[in-house]
């Protein structure tokens, strides 16, 4: 009888400590890269010896492929390719094909427009060092895919993290880094607004307009309708911002910047999408500094021109991460993004329908 009480004393024993450690494995394993809202498409295929990741790329989208530039890998130092992600009549992103042009640097923290048949990308960071380049450069959208990338008139300074819109056959470049002094100089937080033509031959002359409100790094900003909608970014002191400002895009440059709706995070560097009078955030970083935490919110907004209306939430991204997103034709996609992970890259490609986010949709240009 006594042995009998031990031996079911020992088994109890034993499942509580297996569930234990089933439970433990379990809050050790990575939250799944999909959920029922934000589905997964097939993952970016940059690598470095097998480990796999790309963050700070810049993507642009029309109804058929999402193209992302640049951006870097698991090792930290940008590269150079294009990748083209084919979308399918379902919406999902099936597969992704290198470009036969890679972009002339390798490069990060540029950014990019899609206006017509064309991408233009402006600026970026080009080495492990951090050193800033003025270099644009554009390409045409063929039925095979992005033709070879043309020099065009480069930025007035070298700079990184800017936010460009296009409008009018016009680009808008907003705040970001600028680098002054050369090589290796420190870069400074910029509230500097340029806009320039855009054509079949590049990118015009570049001219001065309203400056933004305050210097600031990593701003997100989207066209819709004729005004320009910016958000968050980070201060000189590398603090998190939540503000919001909005402001007319007319081709003769940026009209007064006026405060909105503020963010509901500070945040930096959120992907946003415009699309139908919409405006969607997701993730972002929310630290300002070392190490870096990131946001899994995602967030939406009616666009006017008095300004933005209330921000609603949408179903929270699988991830915690600063992604980079593009919307077409009823759904948006995001594209790998620096994570919390001892990567800090990863490689994960999610999509979702914009109704499942809380507004339906139906755009079909390049954006």
């Amino acid at each position: 009888m006594k042995f009998s009480r031990t031996l079911v004393i020992l088994v109890v024993v034993i499942i509580i400590a297996a569930a234990g450690l089933i439970a433990y494995s379990l809050l050790q394993q990575p939250a799944s890269p999909c959920t029922v809202t934000w589905k997964c498409g097939a993952s970016y295929p940059v690598q470095v010896g097998g480990t796999f990741g790309i963050a700070g790329e810049q993507c642009v989208v029309n109804s058929s492929n999402v193209y992302c530039i640049g951006g870097v890998d698991p090792n930290g130092g940008p590269r150079s390719d294009v990748y083209a992600g084919s979308i399918s009549a379902s919406g999902n992103i099936t597969g992704w094909t290198q470009e036969a042009a890679s972009y002339p640097q390798d490069v990060s923290g540029a950014s990019c427009v899609g206006s017509g048949a064309y991408v233009y990308c402006v600026g970026g960071i080009h080495d492990d060092a951090g050193d800033d380049i003025a270099s644009s450069y554009y390409a045409q959208v063929t039925a095979s895919g992005l033709a070879a990338w043309q020099s065009t008139t480069p930025y007035p300074i070298p700079v990184d993290s800017e936010s460009c819109v296009a409008s009018e056959s016009h680009i808008f470049c907003i705040a970001g880094n600028n680098q002054t002094g050369g090589t290796n100089a420190n870069s400074v937080q910029s509230n500097s607004v340029w806009f320039a033509g855009l054509y079949p031959a590049g990118i015009g002359n570049w001219s001065k307009t309203t400056p933004y409100p305050s210097s600031i790094f990593d701003p997100t900003c989207v066209a819709a309708g004729a005004d320009a909608y910016c958000l968050g970014g980070s201060d000189s002191n590398g603090n998190p911002l939540g503000t919001t400002y909005y402001a007319a895009l007319t081709v003769a440059g940026v009209g007064e910047w006026i405060q909105t709706t503020a963010y509901p995070l500070s945040i930096v560097g959120a992907a946003c999408s415009a699309s139908s009078g919409y405006i969607y955030c997701v993730g972002g970083e929310t630290s300002g500094g070392q190490p870096p935490s990131f946001a899994s919110g995602v967030y939406y907004a009616q666009a006017s021109a008095g300004g933005l209306g209330s921000w609603k939430e949408g179903p929270a991204f699988p991830n915690t991460v600063g992604t980079s997103c593009v919307a077409t034709s009823g759904y948006v996609y995001c594209v790998g993004g620096f994570d919390e992970s001892s990567v800090g890259v990863n490689d994960v490609v999610n999509y979702a329908s914009l109704a499942s986010l809380g507004q339906s949709q139906d755009p079909t240009q390049l954006h």
